[in-house]
């Protein structure tokens, strides 16, 4: 049986909503999913509400942190409290600060002749974790992009003229975060990252696991994965990302599968 421990919903940057990502995973004869949204785990209740017998929902989540050197750093924690008031206490503090940064991208857009409001993005938004997506929603919208990935493109991605980075805790932190959450922290998509040199900083606080099936990495990239994996005595974990359909990357659901066994040894660390 198929096992995605990676995906995304409406809650942060995915087009599926949690009940339709339950739907596609049954649909695609999924035994198990890890509900994975960036910075919030507001998603995880009502997909696992949804869930019939026979798909295991388990709860997720992908704490969005940055490197000594200012990159990137994911980690995505499997099997946490959703309500565990640490964690949610610096999601809180986290989620302010994207509107913070999304008021500066639409400020940045309006010096573009491009008008927006926070009001608008919200709209898509809803409740919870706002994102570059939403944005990218609302130019979809009003015409001035022709898709998603147009906005990111040439508007609102990295180097682009309304882009702002965000704020971001460290990876260390993003660790003990999980942990308190009484989760599994596991290093996303490393072949994302330019260089491997904060794993030593994870390894020493804690990390469980590695992810080693993703879209990003190639069979090489496995392999490599794989072993480092070993070496650091790490756990292999992996699944699609999935956003859904006119999403990021446009990866679906159960595309990138792991073996059962890979799940039993992470849950084993809880």
């Amino acid at each position: 049986m198929s096992v995605d421990l990676h995906v995304h919903t409406t809650e942060s940057d995915g087009t599926w909503t949690p009940q339709e990502l339950v739907h596609q995973a049954v649909k695609r004869g999924i035994r198990t999913i890890a509900i994975t949204d960036h910075d919030t785990t507001s998603g995880i209740r009502s997909a696992q509400t949804s869930a019939p017998e026979g798909l295991e929902v388990i709860p997720g989540i992908e704490i969005n942190a940055a490197a000594p050197d200012g990159a990137d750093v994911h980690i995505v924690g499997l099997w946490i409290d959703p309500e565990n008031p640490a964690l949610q206490e610096r999601l809180g503090l986290l989620r302010e600060a994207r509107i913070v940064r999304t008021e500066k991208i639409l400020t940045e857009l309006r010096a573009l002749g491009i008008a927006i409001t926070l009001d608008d993005v919200l709209k898509y938004a809803r409740e919870d974790v706002i994102s570059r997506s939403h944005i990218a929603s609302v130019l979809l919208e009003e015409g001035v992009v022709s898709s998603k990935a147009e906005a990111f493109e040439r508007l609102i991605g990295e180097g682009c003229p309304a882009y702002v980075p965000r704020f971001k805790v460290e990876p260390a932190e993003a660790v003990a975060l999980i942990f308190k959450a009484g989760g599994v922290p596991v290093l996303a998509h490393p072949g994302l990252l330019a260089n491997l040199d904060v794993l030593p900083i994870l390894v020493e606080a804690g990390l469980v696991g590695l992810e080693v099936i993703h879209p990003s990495h190639d069979a090489a990239q496995t392999e490599f994965y794989m072993e480092l994996a070993r070496r650091c005595n790490l756990l292999p974990s992996g699944g699609s990302d999935c956003h859904g359909p006119g999403g990021k990357d446009q990866v679906f659901l159960g595309s990138y599968t792991i073996p059962e066994e890979w799940v039993l040894q992470l849950a084993a660390r809880r």
